[in-house]
């Protein structure tokens, strides 16, 4: 007669140690996903806030040459925001940082005034969000350039 071997059958699935592995390893790399998402999050913010602080100057730079006007762009660096005003200081637009966003640096008078002509003074605006920055430039031609 043959011999039977005496093998038990060995059930499909995971024991407990191979589940909390596997677990463990799914922890850390959603750790690991969060952190980068963060700092993607703020990257993100600071690129926009770049732009819409040098889109909020290059408006104003048109429209003090469509108007043959100063017109200033102030910087708010304690409520975060950037507001644009015609000579007379009438309020024509104001624009806010998105949140964990701020200014770094601002000019001397924490503003930009722009001439009639399109001329401004050189001006150089930095935000930061984190460890990381970006900078809003104007020359004296009123050109307007992100960093």
């Amino acid at each position: 007669m043959p011999r039977r071997r005496r093998d038990t059958q060995r059930a499909h699935g995971f024991t407990l140690l191979e589940a909390v592995v596997g677990l463990g390893l799914a922890m850390v790399l959603a750790g690991v996903g969060v952190v980068r998402l963060v700092a993607l999050l703020q990257t993100a913010r600071l690129a926009g806030a770049a732009r819409e602080v040098a889109t909020a100057l290059r408006l104003a730079r048109g429209a003090a040459l469509s108007g043959d006007a100063s017109i200033e762009v102030r910087f708010d660096a304690a409520r975060a925001l950037c507001e644009t005003r015609d000579r007379a200081g009438a309020l024509l637009s104001t624009r806010w940082l998105p949140p964990g966003v701020g200014f770094a640096a601002l000019p001397a008078r924490s503003r930009v005034l722009f001439g009639g002509l399109g001329s401004a003074e050189n001006a150089t605006i930095t935000l930061a969000a984190g460890a990381r920055t970006r900078s809003v430039i104007v020359n004296q031609r009123g050109r307007v350039r992100v960093q």
